[in-house]
């Protein structure tokens, strides 16, 4: 059996849970290990001082910013490649596959020029205080000379899942996530560099992940081609690579306005607040990350079944990995709250940062246990590409809500205002998350009733006239 063949009955006839779990596992694997890798950058960070961890916490969205439109490219890209293969349309994924990695270059050379411009006013905007912008400018000027290579990064382990091509697309993670945190104390302690060794030893291990990714395309490992000569951009594909990405640049390009709201709001308070919000986004994330690695496993499972008209076979994908990321989401939140104290020590023994992220992160995590629920239908509107109730969701937890929260709550209630701003917005997200999830369980139901009738495998429904 070919490779292509295994990944074929993987997607549209393999029994659904195993085969969602043969897709997911390498890719969680691969973002927890992402997560893990942020986490240990802060821990060794932090021996460096309070102003050092805000200096991260401020320069984070930063580089989500430089991840953001990689990341919706790369979304953007899979999504049409998904719905393609589920159509045997092999040659339309290959001109995908190239028109995105063709774009994304071009922007990471823009993103690398424009960002050096205007970076000290940026690092002012993403909340940096007198004896936090020093390190964060540092931090954030050499992670832009490795903006191209993050970016493209970012699009080809899209690609790669795509294509079924998980197990790389893991490797290609882990590989440059081992490398960044072998690094980090060599750079950091070892030759003296400091906060700019953190930086290095990230664009290092981004270099070798995609090293390893374009040796995998190249070397004929991959089903899709990456090659030049199907660099033949289409209306049709642009199309589709940029309705689908969008939502993904809004969902992360609000995130990182709002985390500079976050940061802006905290500054008043002092470093330790800069820096304790920080901290506890980068906890968070080890959790988010593993759905969203888990999301990114379903993503492909649902387009091709959508592509190929398998609607039994995507509902009970859509229902199984409801449960199972909202098991693992209710587990992750308890062992936050239980242990807040005790996580927060690890990354710094201010008394002030231990007790402020402590506190955060327990408030963090309520409204946690629903987070799973909001990423499966977040990427079934991806895969399906309904830009529209994907851009929505985009936009409410760091747009719609998150954003009039920071405005609101911190001059009514403090640092309390600042903790609180995030829950509530994910509270508001899971409501208008259930709303979606019933509009487009109703649109599948249609859509399946009118395949089955148009195969013959069902009588067609009844006209208004014939029901009198």
């Amino acid at each position: 059996m070919s490779t292509q063949d295994r990944r074929t009955i993987i997607l549209g006839e393999e029994k659904v849970s195993r085969g969602l779990i043969y897709l997911a596992i390498p890719s969680i694997i691969g973002m927890v290990v992402n997560g893990v890798y942020n986490i240990v950058d802060t821990i060794f960070v932090g021996r460096l001082g309070t102003s050092a961890i805000g200096a991260l916490s401020v320069a984070f969205p930063f580089l989500m910013l430089l991840s953001a439109f990689g990341i919706a490219i790369g979304v953007g890209s899979a999504s049409y490649i998904s719905r393609s293969l589920g159509q045997k349309r092999k040659d339309e994924a290959e001109r995908t596959v190239a028109t995105g990695v063709g774009i994304i270059i071009a922007l990471g050379i823009i993103f690398m020029a424009l960002g050096q411009i205007v970076l000290e006013p940026v690092m002012r905007l993403f909340g940096a205080t007198d004896s936090i912008l020093p390190h964060a400018m540092v931090y954030a000027r050499t992670l832009l000379f490795g903006a191209p290579i993050i970016m493209i990064k970012m699009t080809l382990n899209n690609m790669l899942r795509a294509e079924g091509s998980a197990h790389a697309s893991m490797i290609a993670l882990i590989s440059g996530a081992v490398l960044n945190i072998i690094l980090d104390p060599i750079f950091i302690f070892g030759f003296n560099m400091g906060i700019q060794g953190a930086a290095v030893a990230t664009v290092v291990g981004q270099s070798f992940a995609v090293c390893y990714q374009l040796w995998y395309y190249f070397s004929g490992r991959s089903y899709l081609k990456l090659a030049i000569s199907r660099f033949r951009p289409s209306k049709v594909i642009i199309a589709q690579i940029v309705k689908i990405g969008i939502p993904s640049v809004l969902t992360i390009g609000l995130n990182s306005l709002a985390m500079a709201m976050i940061n802006n709001a905290a500054a008043p308070h002092g470093d330790y607040a800069v820096a304790a919000m920080g901290i506890v986004k980068r906890v968070m994330s080890l959790g988010m990350f593993a759905i969203f690695g888990y999301g990114q496993g379903f993503q492909p499972m649902a387009g091709f079944n959508y592509g190929a008209k398998n609607f039994d076979r995507l509902n009970e994908a859509l229902r199984f990995s409801v449960r199972v990321t909202t098991a693992f989401t209710f587990c992750t939140a308890s062992l936050f709250i239980i242990f807040s104290q005790n996580i927060i020590a690890w990354f710094s023994s201010d008394p002030l940062v231990l007790e402020t992220g402590a506190r955060a992160l327990r408030a963090y995590s309520i409204p946690f246990p629903l987070f799973g629920f909001q990423i499966i239908y977040f990427s079934l509107f991806q895969a399906l590409g309904k830009a529209v109730p994907a851009g929505i969701l985009s936009m409410s937890r760091q747009g719609l809500f998150l954003i009039p929260a920071i405005l609101i709550l911190p001059p009514l209630l403090g640092l309390n205002g600042v903790i609180l701003a995030q829950p509530i917005a994910d509270g508001l997200t899971i409501f208008m998350t259930s709303i979606l999830a019933v509009m487009i369980s109703k649109k599948l139901a249609r859509e399946s009733r009118d395949h089955l009738a148009f195969t013959g495998q069902a009588p067609p429904r009844k006209t208004a006239q014939e029901l009198t």
